[in-house]
């Protein structure tokens, strides 16, 4: 099965010009979608999912912290609506003038911070790539997770296994990757279910020193 999407990168539209305070993710937006690395981690984390998880078109589906919807743009047609939650203004621009110009009825971006606030909605199935280890709390978005799903609905996590800082590099303040046997025993206290993971990628990086290295991304999914 294909997986590549003639959506995935950015189509040449015109850029709305915004005047406001740039985070790191603002900031990275525009190129996001020409690092070729992206686009290919965005392939194996949808192969993966979708050998695990039965979608089809009657699913309502989150992407949370869904950046230029790389992710769902592989998706799109195998479910009914992609909501695409992300923080950075920016990245939510980059997304919206992708489905504007593929013509995608399916997807609706989405500027919302799900770490300080509550969001009312249904879906059946919830997704992230490579965000999870920028979340502070963990365990509450798990619960904010669980509250957003339907009775049957999917949990799929992408991200980095544990790893020894160089990722990120100096300064990073969030999660050196996960131990997926924690982040299962956490889901298993609210009652998920059908855990399970498994590596679907190895992304090859440079760290600070400039050397190169191997990083293994996991996909940890569930249901309830």
């Amino acid at each position: 099965m294909e997986y590549t999407s003639k959506l995935l990168t950015t189509p040449k539209c015109p850029q709305t010009k915004l005047t406001v305070k740039m985070s790191e993710f603002d900031n990275k937006a525009r190129d996001w979608d020409k690092n070729l690395r992206n686009i290919e981690r965005s392939e194996a984390i949808a192969k993966a999912l979708s050998e695990t998880i039965p979608l089809n078109k009657k699913m309502k589906a989150l992407e949370y912290g869904a950046g230029t919807a790389l992710l769902s743009f592989v998706l799109w047609d195998k479910l009914k609506d992609i909501t695409l939650m992300d923080n950075s203004q920016e990245m939510t621009l980059v997304a919206s003038e992708k489905i504007a110009c593929g013509n995608v009825k399916n997807m609706k971006p989405l500027l919302f911070d799900l770490e300080k606030e509550d969001f009312k909605g249904a879906f059946d199935i919830i997704y992230t790539q490579m965000v999870m280890h920028h979340v502070i709390d963990i365990d509450s978005m798990f619960l904010k997770f669980r509250a957003l799903l339907n009775t049957g609905g999917y949990l799929a996590i992408a991200d980095l296994y544990s790893e020894d800082g160089s990722f990120h590099g100096a300064g990073f303040t969030g999660h050196l990757g996960f131990d997926v046997e924690i982040l299962s025993d956490k889901l298993k206290k609210i009652d998920f279910r059908n855990i399970r993971h498994q590596e679907c990628y190895i992304m090859k990086k440079e760290n600070d020193t400039g050397i190169l290295k191997e990083y293994p991304i996991f996909l940890l999914t569930a249901s309830i």
